[in-house]
């Protein structure tokens, strides 16, 4: 289930919108988060590199691979791994899914222009 969360997290996109009031505040705390990530170039490098990963990694049993992405997620931060944690929780044909989604589609964009 991890592999195919950072799946999903790989697939979606982006970051740098502003927070919408509509979102509940564990979507909206976890934009913030997101949009912090890709304002500080050096979260932003680790973000891009474990997305590098998992693009690589595909549906693949890795299990060294899964691991160094794991340790590269940490190193995001504790704020990092709870604001994806929140994907779990998430109706994906909500108002909310759509704003959280739209936000790791920025911070992707981010990593395309690095």
């Amino acid at each position: 289930m991890k592999r195919n969360l950072m799946v999903a997290l790989v697939a979606a996109v982006g970051l740098g919108a502003p927070l919408v009031m509509a979102a509940s505040p564990p979507v909206a705390e976890a934009i913030k988060t997101l949009q912090t990530v890709g304002n500080d170039p050096a979260r932003l490098k680790i973000y891009c590199d474990i997305q590098q990963a998992a693009e690589a990694l595909g549906d693949k049993e890795d299990p060294a691979a899964e691991e160094k992405i794991d340790a590269m997620t940490k190193q995001l931060g504790p704020d990092f791994e709870k604001a994806f944690a929140v994907m779990e929780d998430l109706d994906e044909n909500s108002a909310d899914a759509k704003e959280f989604y739209e936000a790791f589609d920025q911070l992707d964009t981010k990593c395309t222009k690095n």
